[in-house]
């Protein structure tokens, strides 16, 4: 074969999208969402609360700190993932209405599950193990909050996860504000496994409607 292959093969047209159109998050919004609930200044204020207290105080303290945690935090997500909505969204909304609300679950209240936990976690991306009609499961492997309660708190403290608190009260104000009645539950421990797991699912599927 002679000649440069620059020759013959054709460069893609480039795809140009209207210049109000974009797929990212917004890096304002991300910042924002972090800056708010970083997880180690959460812990840190935490660290505070249970100083010196028994150890069941202090986990009983540590679970309900996080549980508020966790649903002003989704609260905040809910509120600003509106506030900055990208074109993904738009185009998810569209098909969910387009198809009479088959497309809404998961995956309308899963975009901002993903928008709280990569702005605050050290993700690219969240690792979803099922997403279907009625059932959404994700999983973390890395997690800054568990390490900071390790670090913190000690491994003691740790060990009894009481920031599983956080995930269940904001994975489940995520759907539940978005019109679905569901169930969330953890399949997995980052204190005995090797990453947490949460399971959302629809109570009328969970009761085999």
């Amino acid at each position: 074969m002679t000649g440069s292959l620059h020759s013959v093969v054709k460069e893609r047209e480039r795809v140009v999208f209207p210049k109000d159109w974009t797929f990212d998050l917004a890096e304002e919004m991300v910042e924002a969402i972090g800056e708010e609930f970083s997880p180690s200044a959460a812990v840190e204020e935490l660290a505070r609360r249970v100083a010196g207290k028994p150890h069941a105080e202090g986990v009983a303290t540590a679970e309900a700190y996080f549980e508020d945690y966790g649903r002003r935090w989704m609260g905040r997500t809910l509120e600003l993932g509106e506030q900055y909505r990208d074109r993904t969204y738009e185009v998810l909304l569209q098909a969910a209405e387009t198809t009479g609300g088959d497309l809404a679950f998961p995956h309308v209240p899963e975009r901002f599950v993903e928008i709280a936990y990569l702005s605050t976690q050290p993700l690219y991306s969240l690792p979803i193990v099922e997403n279907t009609r009625h059932r959404f499961t994700f999983k973390m492997v890395f997690c800054d909050t568990f390490k900071a309660l390790e670090d913190q708190c000690g491994p003691e403290m740790a060990a009894t996860l009481p920031c599983r608190k956080a995930c269940l009260a904001a994975v489940g104000r995520a759907f539940r504000d978005k019109g679905f009645d569901v169930e969330v539950v953890q399949d997995s421990s980052l204190a005995t496994d090797e990453f947490c797991q949460f399971r959302t699912e629809r109570r009328a599927a969970a009761n085999g409607a």
